[in-house]
C-alpha cells in the first residue's frame, strides 16, 4: 500500500525519489520499494525520512497494519492523536465490533 502521507510530504518539499534515498542513505530502488508499501519501513528509516524532509514523524507515518500510536516528547500522560489517527482507531474498533457479533453468534449455535 502506498504511503501517501509520505508521497504527499515528499512532493511538497520538492524532492525527488532519489534526493530523498540519498540523503536518507539507501539506492533508490530501496527507497522506491518502501513508499510504494512493497517493503516495511523501519522506524529508524522513518525518523530519518521525516528529519530529511523536516517534518514531524506523525505528518509521515502510515502503519502497515493500521493502527499507530505516536507519543511527543511534550506530552505527559496525555495521548498526542492525530485526525487521521483518530480515524484509523475508529475503524479498527468498528471492525471488531463486527467480528465480536460475528463471534457471538456462532458461540449461541454452538451453545445450542
Amino acid at each position: 500500500m502506498v504511503k501517501q502521507k509520505l508521497l504527499d510530504k515528499r512532493i511538497e518539499k520538492k524532492f525527488t525519489q532519489e534526493e530523498l534515498a540519498y540523503k536518507v542513505g539507501m539506492e533508490t530502488s530501496s527507497y522506491n520499494r518502501r513508499e510504494n508499501g512493497v517493503t516495511k519501513i523501519s522506524k529508524k528509516e522513518w525518523i530519518k525520512v521525516a528529519k530529511e524532509l523536516g517534518v514531524k514523524l506523525e505528518d509521515i507515518y502510515e502503519p502497515d497494519d493500521g493502527i499507530f500510536f505516536i507519543k511527543n516528547e511534550n506530552t505527559t500522560n496525555a495521548v498526542n492523536i492525530s485526525a487521521y489517527g483518530l480515524l484509523t482507531m475508529k475503524k479498527y474498533i468498528a471492525k471488531l465490533e463486527e467480528e465480536n457479533k460475528i463471534l457471538k453468534a456462532e458461540n449461541e449455535l454452538l451453545r445450542k
